[in-house]
């Protein structure tokens, strides 16, 4: 199955599981460096979730069974891990925008659960 088909299923799985203040219209697309400001805002807020839009360049790609997680930006900023279906198609260094819903934020780490990752050249 193709990234674009993946990252639509996800967004239609979460639309269908989470609360509407997850799934509204995605904000902008934010380079790494604006992502703290980003999780600021939210834990300020205290909504229970959020969707992000995150452009960067693949620092590290891991699987475990069927699950792949792609980290983007990195120290000393934070670390986003998009948690998917399949990282098929990326390598390290590739420019990539994920999309998902924030599922925990917690030190240098924000975790993207459902996401999805589309590779841009």
């Amino acid at each position: 199955m193709s990234l674009a088909r993946l990252f639509s299923a996800g967004l239609a799985l979460a639309a269908l599981t989470l609360p509407a203040s997850a799934v509204e219209e995605p904000p902008t697309v934010l380079e790494c460096g604006a992502v703290s400001g980003f999780v600021s805002a939210w834990t300020v807020a205290g909504e229970p979730y959020a969707r992000l839009v995150v452009h960067g360049r693949v620092r590290e790609l891991t699987t475990a069974g069927d699950v792949a997680y792609t980290v983007i930006c990195g120290r000393p900023l934070l670390e986003v891990v998009c948690v998917e279906e399949s990282a098929a198609g990326l390598a390290l260094g590739d420019a990539v925008t994920v999309q998902g819903v924030v599922s925990r934020a917690d030190g240098d780490e924000l975790v993207l659960d459902p996401c999805g990752a589309i590779l841009r050249k």
